[in-house]
């Protein structure tokens, strides 16, 4: 009698480790160990579902590095105000894309690969808006307006990108100017400047081709200076200062004397824009 009793009981005591041991929550690959072990001389096609089943979960889409940097860029505008264009702002940025603090290690120029996705932006929005005004004067819809109009208001529309991050402005100078991200800042400036000519109406094939570009580069880059600076309401005083600048517009082309017809010329034209911000200093702090 003592000998079966303890017979019953080792048999419930396994019985209830066995329920036990199936109720306990499996991770995917130990639940299909169990299936594999349990099914023993399974067929091979039900071998081959659960190889099929095994590789499953494993299965992630890969994300291009390119489409995550891009990512990381305009999250990372979010934390401008409070961080600057700096390595900082991309730290957050991943934080907030679910990535390593460290990923910022993907932008080897830091905050200067900020400022430059953000004016590669701005430049990419404003050509589009021209390039729509330009269709509609092509098919008859609406009629050309005045070349200094229209660049008056390019001008301005390009401007009005950068008063959000305003306070922040003098720092991504700096950072265009320095010499790993110059090249990179000269070729976005001159094909904005390129944009706002053609799109005005400009299809000259001559000399001044060159200087009206270089010209209409430095009225820009010095009413980027007058901006930062610029404490009237709504920023006045930097839309009066291109106005002034655009006023003897049949003499902008004239204006760079001496620049000869090549592109290595205008590359010098531009560079000493930026040289000039390079030079001028207390851009640090803005008092509005």
């Amino acid at each position: 009698m003592a000998l079966r009793f303890i017979r019953i009981v080792c048999f419930s005591t396994s019985s209830l480790l066995k329920t036990a041991a199936r109720s306990r929550p499996l991770s995917t690959s130990s639940a299909l160990r169990c299936t594999k072990t349990e099914q023993g001389d399974s067929s091979p096609q039900n071998e081959q579902t659960s190889e099929e089943s095994t590789e499953e979960p494993h299965m992630e889409e890969e994300i291009p590095e390119s489409e995550v940097r891009q990512r990381l860029l305009d999250a990372a505008l979010e934390f401008i105000p409070s961080h600057g264009w700096s390595v900082e702002a991309l730290a957050e940025a991943a934080q907030t894309e679910g990535l390593p603090a460290v990923s910022h290690g993907m932008f080897p120029r830091g905050g200067g690969d900020l400022a430059l996705h953000f004016v590669g932006i701005c430049n990419s929005q404003l050509t589009e808006q021209m390039a729509q005004e330009t269709e509609q004067v092509e098919e008859g819809h609406v009629e050309r307006r005045h070349t200094r109009e229209f660049l008056k208001d390019a001008m301005e529309t390009r401007l009005r990108m950068i008063v959000p991050y305003v306070d922040n402005w003098p720092q991504a100078m700096s950072l265009l100017a320095q010499p790993n991200c110059a090249p990179d800042s000269l070729k976005l400036l001159s094909s904005l400047v390129d944009d706002m000519w053609y799109h005005a109406g400009d299809r000259s094939a001559d000399f001044n081709w060159y200087t009206k570009r270089v010209t209409l580069a430095g009225v820009y880059t010095s009413a980027q200076l007058v901006l930062v600076r610029d404490q009237s309401p709504d920023f006045q005083d930097t839309w009066q200062f291109i106005d002034s600048r655009l006023d003897n517009l049949e003499q902008l082309g004239k204006a760079v004397r001496g620049v000869a017809p090549t592109v290595e010329s205008l590359a010098q034209g531009l560079s000493g824009a930026y040289l000039t911000i390079r030079n001028i200093t207390g851009f640090n702090v803005r008092n509005r």
